[in-house]
């Protein structure tokens, strides 16, 4: 009985969260329709199809981007070497499509890379590489939100609401950059959040194990790194930073082939910083569905670039997560049907 008591809290959990994922999901279609037809359909046609062979090169850098998180998080370990790149890598993209076809986003994508691997680890050393890439990530999100919200309000005559929602975003990424300061000045203890992550996965959970006695030694494993590695924190800076450099890449080349014309580094910089903030706010949407185009499109529109602009972008952008999100259930299929850890493939 008490087993069953301590599954069906989960299970109901889940089954929640599914309806929810459900109901986000045919809110996310209406939303593309409408934003596909108030932009012009034919528009968006035209501009996609300037794209052509282009989008081999675009999906390449969705490529670049996912290699540069898995170098990041092998340089959060002790030892790199015990987790060769191919698998870091291939448990990057098998997690990412993950968190992309649910509604679940970090909190399945995350605990996915430590199942994935913690045979060749362990739970405890995976935990504390994860958690620590993931606080890298999230210090140069801040910085990408707050530069890119400051040059959209310092460069381009928005509307009022826009406006105000570029406020808001600036206070949130502020207050966010404030708490990772925290988290880290006082030695805040994190890997429990990550842990209770996978009580709403009862089988997820189960592949990891529970080193809820090692909690404390991989939190300790997190605020002693900069000691440990201090001449690492340059570098993973410097990845981090490249993975948004490439995605301002793509959004440049993607702009330049929707356009048929030159786009500047402002605007490019100003929409990686809006997909980013799309991206994280709207996990619980598969797919970014309709949020992504109509929020790029309004952002576009504000730019003098056209709405039609905004909203090819985000088509071309979900193409390339609609490739690595397939390769990456291809890749998870295979390990299930395995059924053994992906690193010791």
């Amino acid at each position: 009985m008490a087993g069953h008591g301590f599954e069906a809290p989960s299970v109901r959990r889940t089954q929640g969260l599914r309806l929810a994922g459900l109901a986000a999901a045919l809110g996310g279609a209406l939303l593309f329709v409408s934003s596909v037809r108030a932009a012009g359909t034919a528009g968006v046609l035209d501009g996609l199809s300037r794209v052509g062979w282009w989008f081999v090169l675009i999906w390449s850098l969705g490529g670049i981007r996912y290699l540069l998180r898995a170098v990041a998080w092998r340089m959060c370990l002790d030892e790199p070497r015990r987790l060769p790149l191919g698998a870091a890598f291939g448990a990057s993209v098998i997690a990412d499509a993950l968190g992309n076809v649910t509604p679940f986003g970090a909190l399945i994508s995350e605990p996915t890379k430590v199942a994935l691997v913690r045979r060749r680890l362990g739970a405890g050393t995976t935990i504390s590489a994860v958690a620590l890439e993931n606080l890298f990530y999230a210090a140069s999100v801040v910085i990408v939100v707050v530069c890119g919200t400051s040059l959209l309000l310092l460069s381009f005559d928005v509307g009022t609401a826009l406006r105000g929602a570029a406020y808001l975003t600036l206070g949130v990424a502020a207050g966010l950059g404030l708490l990772t300061i925290v988290v880290l000045v006082r030695r805040v203890r994190i890997a429990g959040a990550l842990l209770a992550a996978l009580e709403l996965w009862p089988r997820l959970r189960r592949a990891i194990g529970s080193p809820r006695a090692e909690v404390s030694d991989i939190e300790d494993q997190v605020f002693g790194f900069t000691s440990r590695h201090p001449g690492r924190l340059a570098l993973l800076l410097a990845l981090e930073a490249a993975y948004h450099a490439a995605g301002m890449l793509e959004i440049w080349l993607t702009l330049a082939l929707v356009t048929g014309g030159s786009i500047g580094f402002v605007s490019a910089f100003v929409l990686e910083f809006v997909n980013r903030t799309i991206t994280i706010a709207f996990q619980f949407v598969p797919m970014w569905l309709g949020v992504d185009e109509a929020g790029t499109g309004v952002v576009t529109a504000a730019l003098q670039l056209g709405a039609a602009t905004g909203v090819g972008l985000a088509l071309v952008r979900k193409a390339r997560v609609v490739v690595w999100t397939g390769l990456g259930l291809g890749l998870f299929f295979l390990w299930r049907r395995a059924g053994a850890s992906y690193a010791d493939s």
